[in-house]
Order: structure tokens, then sequence, then C-alpha cells
């Protein structure tokens, strides 16, 4: 049986009479998270809206609403069987958190995780945003005894885990379900394991910044060392480390938004040069060569093959065509 669909959805009390409002708050949001205990502030103004990425067990919610408590009881895993874990990231406004055993005020630039098996509460300002990863057990091996956990995200890992969070949000609807799963999933093992300390690490943070400038054509090595805080012969070292080099991981990730750009439907009026260079690429011919060397094809063959495994549904479950093995650096 295959993978799970990804799926997105989006949500928004102004769809619904205002009378209607609380109820269809409290539903979706019970859908999304389980059990909770709701507490408006002012239920009869109360406005709010979702922007929901779903892929078998994760789940990623860009939300939005006036002030708002939630409570989850310790009791709420019985009901509904919810064990993982709630990372939340506020982009505006503040949020205050209480775990089992300590509480603590997030606003942009923090995270914090709460367990949906011990409990919490959340206490939300007027029209605060936030995104909210729902992280199984599976994906965190350490255990949150105290209920509650909190991050710093200006620099490190927590600052990439902050850049691949926000690119799966914004990219929501360019995105398949083997890309949004391998975004989460390594933004959350790097967030779990702390500060960069392998090869495997080091490549991680170098490919999170790399998706967020690589269309940017005069996005290069020395940017990419910039951005990460590090010398560039700090990142080379690390990277040859792991089988690769600055360069190579840029150049990787160009393909791979190329590639997706050209199976994407939304894509489908641009002409390929137009791909190539919204993905960074200076030079057709480079990008032509480039490509056929990853993926076997020219970029015209594998548009058109991904157009016809449309008409049958492939890509639409998520069968996209697997690049060949890198040779590294």
């Amino acid at each position: 049986m295959g993978s799970p669909e990804y799926v997105t959805a989006e949500a928004d009390t102004d769809a619904v009479p205002r009378t209607s409002r609380v109820t269809f708050w409290r539903d979706h949001v019970t859908q999304n998270h389980g059990r909770l205990e709701f507490g408006f502030r002012d239920a009869d103004r109360f406005t709010g809206g979702t922007r929901v990425q779903r892929q078998g067990d994760l789940q990623l919610v860009d939300f939005w609403s006036a002030a708002i408590a939630y409570e989850r009881l310790p009791g709420g895993y019985d009901a509904d069987g919810h064990d993982g874990l709630r990372i939340l990231l506020p982009t505006s406004g503040s949020i205050n958190v209480v775990g089992r055993d300590g509480h603590s005020r997030i606003g942009p630039g923090t995270a914090a995780a709460v367990s949906m098996r011990l409990g919490f509460r959340l206490e939300q300002d007027e029209y605060a945003r936030a995104l909210i990863l729902s992280c199984p057990v599976r994906l965190w091996a350490a255990p949150v005894s105290s209920g509650l956990v909190r991050w710093e995200l200006g620099h490190g890992a927590g600052a990439v885990f902050r850049t691949m969070l926000r690119e799966a949000s914004s990219q929501a609807l360019t995105l398949d379900r083997s890309s949004f799963a391998s975004i989460v999933e390594s933004a959350v093992g790097l967030l779990s394991r702390g500060a960069a300390s392998t090869e495997d690490d080091v490549l991680l943070q170098a490919r999170a910044v790399a998706r967020q400038y690589c269309d940017d054509a005069g996005f290069g090595p020395s940017e990419l060392a910039r951005r990460l805080g590090w010398s560039l012969r700090s990142v080379q070292y690390g990277l040859r480390r792991a089988s690769t080099s600055p360069a190579s991981v840029i150049r990787e990730i160009r393909l791979e938004r190329a590639a997706s750009r050209l199976r994407h439907p939304d894509w489908a009026a641009r002409t390929v040069s137009s791909v190539a260079h919204a993905s960074g690429f200076g030079s057709l011919s480079a990008f032509n060569a480039a490509f056929r060397a990853r993926y076997g094809r020219t970029p015209v063959e594998y548009r058109g093959r991904a157009v016809s495994r449309s008409l049958t549904g492939d890509v639409r479950a998520g069968h996209a065509e697997m690049p060949r093995r890198s040779s590294g650096a």
C-alpha cells in the first residue's frame, strides 16, 4: 500500500456566519489537534484562519486568530490517542506556553514544544500568528519529561529549523508528499539533535539555507557560508567529510527546484529557459547539461514524461521520477 497523500487545505471563520464561528473553530482545531478545551476571550468577535499541510502523521499548520486559550488535559490521550509533540513557532504576537512543570512566553525568534500525552495550556495574544508542527513520537527520541521544551532560533540549528519550516509553509502548493516529508523530518531531526556536530548535520543545514536562497543566480559558496555564520573553509571542510561541496549542494538544490517546477501544473506554460533562470541557473546550456546528468533526460523530455504520468494520476499520487545518484563534489 502506498504512502498517504500530501494534502493542503485552508479554513477561515469569515467563510461562516458570525454565530457559527466559535463552533466552526472548535471543530476545525479538534480535527487537526485532537481533544482540547477552548477559552475564547471574546466569542462574539472571534476570527481566525488556518492553512493546513498534512502527509500521514506529519502536519504543519499556519494559523492566525484573535485571542484564545487552549488546554490539553493529561487524559486527552486516552480519548483520541494523540501522543506526539506540538512544536510552536510564532511569526507574530506571542503565546504563553504552560507545561506540566514550567512555563515560557514565546514570540518570533523562539519556539517551544509541548507534549500531547502530558498536557499543556496555550494562552495566545490578540491576533497572534504561528506555525504549529505535529511531531510524531517516532521522530523525537528524547523524552519531554517536563511537558515543555524551549529553543532560541537566532542561530545554529534553531535558525535552520525556522528556515526549513517557513520554507515548507511558503511552498505549500508546490510541494509533493516526498518533499514535504523530507523537509519536516529533516527539520525535526536537526532540532532534536541540537547544534551541528556531524557531517550529516552540516549538510542538512547547508541544504536548508540553499533552499531559501538558491533561486538567486548570485547565490554561491561564499554567500552560503555567510548565511550559515561560518567561514567558507569551515563549510568546505564539513561538506568534504560528507562527500560533497558547497557548489554541489547549491547545484543539487537548484536542480531539485527546477525538476519540481517542470512537474507542477502551475509552471506548465513557462518555457524551460524560464524555469532554469527562475531556479538560479544563469546559463541554459549549463542547466540542460546538469539536468541531464542528474536525471538522465533533458528538461523537455522530463517534463513530457511528467505530463504523461499525470494523465494516469502518478504525479498527483507523488510518484515523482527519482534522480540519478550524484557522484558528490
